[in-house]
């Protein structure tokens, strides 16, 4: 799919304010992959509700990772439907050839129990331990996805908290895992956090997306999350967080993953509307 400057140029109109993300400061994480994370990375976990494992995945499990995402766009399993295009090329996404599909895509979700490749990737061994002891408890699946954020035009995920999506108490502590398959970088629409807001639930509202309110957000502690293919950050449920737009000509292709603990008891959905609002009731993450 070629485009012009110019629609380029359009397509990377923000509608959101240009100092709602912030750039003055990357996260940090531990080198090394799995094998390195201590018992006082699990504790930094719980105080600051994230963790970032560098060269956590090797290049071979990361080329993986794309594969099974491509057989799933690309079509290869033709009753597979869990695919959410860009919002710009809805109308035409029926008219979109394979190799245009992959460049507008925007989420693949709920793929399990289709794409082998990617479901070896969420219950790798290796991962699976670390999820066990930031939940202190067996992991169980919750939700798989992969976000597209496509080059030139690739669209904000505004700031939220994934638990606002899911029905559960807030003692209940939900892991997500975001897996870098391309180079996340700031240009290119990498994760921001807030280091300890996941000790914050917040009303979300219905703007751009079901999310927190623009002028809810503590920018001022907003760390932004660069990560090489295979790095994983692991955040918690009621962590603060959102990617921008992408405004580069690089994709950014991850995995995201989320785990609950076995033990865990649902409650209501209204419930939980009732403690993140009520704009989030057909609300998906």
């Amino acid at each position: 799919m070629a485009f012009t400057p110019n629609q380029i140029k359009s397509f990377q109109k923000l509608d959101y304010p240009t100092d709602l993300y912030q750039f003055g400061r990357a996260a940090q994480g531990v080198d090394g992959g799995f094998g390195k994370v201590a018992t006082g990375h699990i504790q930094h976990f719980r105080d600051h509700g994230y963790l970032i494992v560098n060269d956590a995945f090797d290049n071979n499990e990361i080329q993986q990772g794309k594969k099974g995402i491509r057989n799933l766009v690309g079509q290869k399993y033709p009753d597979f439907s869990g695919i959410q295009i860009e919002p710009r090329f809805i109308k035409q996404q029926e008219k979109l050839t394979v190799d245009e599909r992959i460049q507008s895509t925007r989420k693949v979700f709920n793929f399990l129990q289709t794409e082998p490749l990617l479901k070896d990737l969420f219950y790798a061994p290796k991962l699976l331990k670390v999820v066990s002891k930031l939940l202190d408890d067996t992991p169980v699946h919750l939700q798989d996805m992969a976000l597209l954020k496509p080059a030139n035009f690739g669209a904000e995920k505004p700031w939220h908290q994934d638990c606002a999506y899911f029905n559960f108490p807030l003692d209940v502590t939900v892991v997500g895992v975001w897996i870098a398959l391309d180079e996340a970088k700031s240009e290119n629409g990498c994760m921001h956090i807030i280091p300890g807001s996941h000790k914050k639930p917040k009303i979300h509202f219905k703007k751009r997306d079901w999310q927190i309110c623009d002028t809810d957000i503590d920018r001022k502690n907003d760390f932004f999350v660069p990560l090489k293919p295979g790095g994983v950050l692991f955040f918690h449920g009621l962590i603060h967080h959102g990617t921008p737009s992408n405004q580069s000509d690089q994709s950014r292709w991850a995995l995201q993953f989320h785990y609950r603990p076995q033990n865990a008891c649902e409650i209501s959905n209204d419930d939980r509307l009732s403690i993140f609002g009520s704009q989030g009731k057909d609300a998906d993450c």
